[in-house]
């Protein structure tokens, strides 16, 4: 059976987070960035969570987690450094919610791939667990494919899309145009102005190439 690979918006929405230790830092970090309301719960917390309680970013529970600690939450994750217990925080979840046991996939329902993320480009690359050492290995190497000029020219191709469909065209002409500016010659910025001009009438050239 394949996982099915979903982009989650998570803006607003309540995390839970067992453990306080290194993993889960790092868990925390990524669920921050997605815009998710995260409450910590351990005995104990690792020291880089002292800037996130300090700044009122994430909320701490000081005691072991109970079945009551994990309602309303979207996203359960399990990330203490006692397998029994990440088990146990796994048989403690509602079958609506989604739950990731750090120490063995098999336990949740799902697992955060490793992932490349340049502005609005995010690629990510799985493994189902089998060898998370070689997703990010892989990862890196599209890290160096895909750099942080992508930033930018992913900021010009949404641009360039709302200019495409705001004026009325045909939809093979559209399809021409959105193909058009995925070439390599529109990663440079004098080149996307001029397809913006384009767009906008402005240097009398025709919408699509001679």
């Amino acid at each position: 059976m394949e996982t099915y690979p979903v982009m989650l918006n998570l803006y607003g929405r309540k995390a839970v987070i067992a453990g306080g230790g290194k993993i889960a830092y790092r868990k925390t970090i990524g669920l921050l960035k997605a815009g998710a309301k995260i409450t910590i719960i351990s005995p104990d917390l690792y020291s880089e969570f002292n800037n996130l309680l300090e700044s009122g970013q994430v909320e701490w529970k000081q005691k072991e987690v109970e079945a009551n600690d994990l309602k309303g939450a979207l996203i359960v994750i399990a990330a203490t450094d006692n397998k029994s217990v990440n088990r146990k925080i796994s048989g403690l979840v509602s079958p609506h919610q989604l739950v990731n046991v750090v120490d063995d996939s098999r336990l949740g329902n799902f697992h955060v791939p490793a992932k490349v993320t340049r502005g609005k480009l995010t690629i990510a690359v799985g493994t189902d667990g089998a060898s998370p050492i070689l997703a990010q290995k892989i990862r890196d190497e599209i890290a160096d494919v895909y750099d942080e000029s992508y930033r930018d020219y992913l900021l010009f191709l949404e641009k360039a899309r709302e200019k495409i469909y705001t004026k009325k065209r045909h939809i093979t002409l559209r399809g021409q145009l959105l193909k058009e500016i995925t070439q390599k010659e529109y990663r440079t910025t004098e080149n996307q102005q001029k397809f913006l001009e384009r767009m906008n009438g402005k240097n009398g050239r025709a919408e699509t190439k001679p």
